[in-house]
């Protein structure tokens, strides 16, 4: 018998922050806009709601393009955890397939804990898709690389941030 297992991404980063800093910078929306997205993405937090069952979207612009997402959570554990539902989304919040074309999850359950080293912070995030078909599993996995690309420039934002 075989036992499937979806792909998973995973990153690990030790920040030269307490965890309460590192906290506020994935909470507070005008900390987020900050520094989350890829260098070069510019952010705009049009609605936030911080409580299990509410949620975030946020505008997002790079390179002439311009797209939405969108973060539902379900569990937030000041200051060690938080998870939440991660996707695309429309202007009105409705999650939305990729705007950049091909198969793609709808949404990622984003997991990120923060370890708290005294004046450092150790921080796991990881990526499952979510109700995805078996195609867009492939291209999640297929796409694991350029996802290390992406969060690592993130975080090189928030490093930043969390210096100014």
């Amino acid at each position: 018998m075989t036992t499937l297992t979806k792909p998973e991404f995973r990153i690990e980063r030790v920040f030269e922050a307490p965890r309460e800093r590192v906290w506020s910078a994935w909470t507070d929306p005008a900390k987020v806009a900050k520094w989350f997205g890829p260098k070069g993405c510019t952010v705009h937090v049009l609605s936030s709601d911080l409580r299990p069952g509410g949620f975030l979207h946020a505008h997002m612009e790079q390179g002439g393009a311009a797209y939405y997402g969108k973060f539902v959570y379900r569990e937030i554990v000041a200051p060690q955890r938080l998870v939440y539902e991660h996707g695309f989304a429309d202007a009105a919040a409705n999650y939305t397939g990729s705007p950049f074309g091909g198969p793609w999850p709808l949404r990622l359950l984003t997991v990120v804990t923060l370890e708290d080293l005294r004046s450092k912070t150790r921080l796991v995030l990881t990526w499952t898709p979510l109700d995805a078909s078996p195609e867009e599993e492939a291209a999640f996995a297929a796409n694991i690389e350029s996802m290390t690309g992406g969060w690592s420039g993130s975080f090189e934002r928030l490093d930043e941030a969390l210096a100014g």
